[in-house]
């Protein structure tokens, strides 16, 4: 019980620490006062090394259609996170900034430390050259990955009829504290900008030596995803076969962990047993996960609404019974005995790893070779993970599915439902499926509320223009130039 308790305590202050850092309410305040003091070249490597470059407030894990909630459990979540799963217009009230953007981990604050760096490593002193640029690749990396999220959170999706009039978001490329001008760019304009910094870094990056530091690995992973979202796949097959060049070079363990293996209690490598709160003890740490590129945490849930997000039931019917990836998730309770009805199952952990990773680019180059007809080589990829997820009896992609092309692309969409369901990769393929007119009624539309046997209570509609978080009044006012989606 002391255990327990120790735990429990640990868990406790850490929530507190997390919250406390996300409710400050002027603008200003989330960004440092004046200028941040960075001479030497170590001191802008030492900005890039912060954890909260690491750490993102996800809107995006309460928005796919992987996820439903349990009315038993409603009381404990956020307003926020309520808001968010009904599609509601308002997800902030007057008064309030949107967290995703000004919290310490959000867009805004990020965006300065990668300008920053982007701005003065080239002056800073003690360095060498080679060290200066490779600091600056890195920089450029992460300005258009926090870009690229920020688009996915408050802009339309990429639409290559209306991207040259869509409203994309302001862009930033000044580490700027008394700037109150921010006018959103077009969808297309802030693609191009995403799409430049990527690819100016190419030639400096290094291969993969630490998952906290953005490699080649990663800005071919990231290219390979701004032209999926884009539909320019032909663009997205040389960025994937770029990534998976990159792999062998990684100076660190890169590989596919055998669920068959770790996720069995019985085996010499077990992740099992669950600690306490339902969570692997043997999991790696973020730093140490060897499917892992770069590493990018969200935090989600609480102790208060910890039971309350679930996988839905039309998720459930995706797996096998077979399929090792269920282990992942719980199916009781947090503190109790109640089991969800209809298969149904919670995320245990209160944080998610949500970077690029190894499962992601074997699905990402079967896509994009099945789009291409290529079957024969979306097979392999989709086999080559299905191979360290489930029996070898269930591995092989059905023989029906592996001879037509539509039903091989559902298939691996269906597969990253699979992988990745409650992570909120689902939100970022709606949005892209959501404009593509072949697959585009592989989206539901629908958020659902669950009673306690599961059944639908109430039913939440995704409209089209809720693909875009609104900014909300204050951060309009505060802000000149910056108008707000519909």
């Amino acid at each position: 019980m002391k255990l327990r308790t120790k735990y429990l305590l640990i868990t406790l202050v850490a929530c507190t620490m997390l919250l406390a850092g996300s409710c400050k309410k002027d603008f200003l305040e989330i960004q440092p006062k004046g200028s941040l003091i960075a001479t030497t070249t170590n001191d802008y490597e030492q900005i890039l090394n912060g954890l909260s470059l690491q750490n993102t407030i996800s809107a995006e894990v309460y928005l796919g259609d992987d996820v439903a909630l349990q009315n038993d459990y409603i009381g404990g979540a956020p307003l926020r996170v309520q808001r968010l799963f009904r599609y509601e217009d308002r997800v902030y009230e007057q008064n309030e900034l949107p967290q995703e953007i000004t919290a310490p981990s959000g867009y805004i604050p990020r965006l300065y430390l990668f300008n920053k760096i982007i701005n003065e490593v080239m002056l800073s002193t003690q360095g060498t050259a080679q060290q200066k640029k490779q600091l600056l690749a890195e920089a450029k990396v992460g300005r258009a990955v926090c870009n690229l999220a920020f688009l996915n959170e408050f802009s339309l999706p990429y639409n290559p009829a209306s991207a040259s009039t869509d409203l994309g978001i302001p862009i930033i490329t000044t580490a700027d504290v008394t700037r109150t001008s921010f006018i959103r760019s077009t969808v297309s304009e802030c693609y191009t900008n995403v799409i430049k910094d990527l690819t100016e870094a190419l030639p400096d990056l290094e291969p993969l030596f630490h998952r906290r530091r953005l490699s080649k690995l990663a800005a071919e992973f990231y290219l390979t995803r701004v032209y999926m979202n884009m539909q320019d796949f032909s663009s997205a097959k040389t960025h994937i076969d770029g990534a998976f060049a990159e792999v062998s070079k990684a100076t660190i363990p890169l590989a596919l962990y055998d669920y068959n293996i770790v996720l069995d209690e019985n085996a010499a490598d077990t992740w099992f047993p669950l600690s306490f709160l339902g969570i692997l003890n043997g999991f790696p740490l973020a730093a140490n996960n060897s499917q892992a590129i770069y590493n990018v945490q969200a935090s989600v849930w609480g102790l208060d609404f910890a039971d309350c997000p679930v996988y839905t039931p039309q998720v459930a019917a995706l797996y096998g019974s077979n399929d090792k990836r269920i282990q992942l998730y719980s199916d009781t309770e947090l503190f109790g005995t109640y089991v969800y009805p209809k298969k149904v199952r919670r995320f245990p952990n209160f944080f998610l790893e949500v970077g690029p990773s190894l499962p992601d680019m074997y699905l990402m180059r079967a896509e994009i070779r099945a789009r291409a007809n290529d079957l024969t080589g979306a097979k392999a990829d989709v086999e080559a993970l299905r191979s360290k997820r489930v029996p070898a009896s269930a591995v092989a992609v059905p023989s029906g599915v592996a001879i037509n092309q539509q039903a091989m692309v559902r298939f691996i969409l269906d597969e990253r439902i699979r992988e990745f369901a409650l992570s909120g990769l689902r939100w970022l393929d709606m949005r892209r499926l959501s404009v593509d007119p072949i697959y585009k009624d592989h989206i539901n539309p629908n958020h659902y509320l669950l009673d306690a046997n599961g059944d639908i209570m109430k039913t939440y509609t995704l409209t089209p223009k809720r693909y875009a978080l609104k900014f909300g009044e204050l951060m309009v006012n505060q802000n000149q130039g910056l108008v707000d989606n519909q």
